[in-house]
């Protein structure tokens, strides 16, 4: 065996040395796992395309937002729209031009003005509250649990608050008495309770007056009494552009003057219009008209371009557009009317 081994060179042995450690280099640095088939593969990008014949809305103004790290954007009385920045407040006209600027602590992630006037903000784990000129009125104690303030809804007596991290709509009185909780889970039902995997979670009154809650993992809405009675529902799951597709979407909404309700979906980022017997009005824009990469859909980011949407008193759909700096406002053009799906 020895006389074997010495008639081989000895450069052929350090060849052989280093081919091996090539190969074993090369395997620990990369990646040699097959890429699974097109079945087994999650692209959703295709079903962002939309049908132009579906796109009803156009764009008709474009206003700057002077606030840092934009998060909310609410209707208020009198014409008036409110977005919410880091430590500031912004009331703005019609035209988008800034009427009154109030000065808060922190970035609220939503806020509400009740009908006499008072700003109720969301402050992730406890709601505070400005009177009309900006001078505080008050800071609630902190919810309970992994409270995630999501959004606000304010009528005549009741301020119903969403809270992703617990997974309920708390109702308080307009001074901060918890009154009840709104979509508590019930043992041994199953179906009862919000489904909320992620932290978007929107509570908003239609224009009667009644209490509407998105319930984002049934891919849709739910109609209560300030008891927490459900009164009704409707949900629209699917991946086509008449469903909410993801694990939780849609994660905004506003209603128009007509009961007819505005969505913001992320994922596949797009807002859409149903009527108030939940049909598909119509596509409001898209992700392309919104700046969304088309592969955002498939990851799992909870980031989206849009934090937040509003319907003014003209019925015009406002959207904050957090990268853009601006709110994006749009309408419906009276001569494209898309047959409801």
């Amino acid at each position: 065996m020895e006389t074997d081994r010495r008639l081989v060179p000895a450069w052929l042995w350090t060849l052989v040395a280093v081919g091996i450690l090539g190969v074993v280099i090369a395997l620990a640095v990369s990646d040699r796992r097959r890429e699974p088939g097109p079945s087994l593969q999650f692209d959703v990008t295709p079903f962002a395309a939309v049908d132009p014949a579906k796109v009803n809305f156009r764009q008709t103004a474009r206003f700057p937002v002077i606030v840092t790290k934009p998060a909310a954007l609410a209707r208020g009385r009198g014409g008036r729209m409110f977005v919410a920045g880091e430590d500031a407040v912004v009331a703005m006209d019609a035209n988008g031009k800034e009427t009154v600027r109030y000065a808060v602590k922190g970035t609220p992630d939503c806020l509400a003005e009740a009908p006499d006037g008072r700003i109720f903000l969301g402050m992730r784990d406890h709601v505070e509250a400005i009177d009309p000129k900006g001078a505080p009125v008050a800071a609630w104690s902190a919810l309970d649990g992994q409270a995630w303030i999501t959004a606000l809804a304010a009528d005549e007596q009741n301020l119903y608050v969403a809270d992703a991290g617990n997974r309920v709509i708390w109702r308080f009185d307009h001074a901060g008495a918890m009154l009840n909780k709104i979509g508590e889970r019930k043992p041994g039902d199953a179906d009862a309770g919000f489904v909320i995997p992620s932290p978007y979670f929107d509570v908003l009154l239609d224009p009667s007056g009644a209490l509407w809650a998105v319930n984002p993992g049934k891919h849709g809405f739910e109609n209560y009494r300030p008891n927490g009675e459900l009164i009704s529902s409707w949900y629209r799951p699917g991946i086509n552009t008449e469903g909410f597709c993801g694990c939780c979407n849609p994660i905004h909404a506003a209603y128009r003057s007509d009961g007819s309700v505005v969505t913001m979906e992320k994922g596949l980022n797009r807002i859409k219009v149903y009527t108030p017997d939940a049909k598909l009005l119509g596509v409001v824009a898209t992700a392309d008209m919104l700046g969304a990469p088309a592969d955002a859909a498939t990851s799992c980011q909870l980031e989206t371009p849009v934090p937040d949407i509003a319907v003014d008193d003209q019925d015009r759909i406002w959207v904050l557009h957090g990268p853009w700096q601006a709110v994006l406002v749009y309408e419906q053009e009276k001569d494209r009317e898309v047959s409801p799906r």
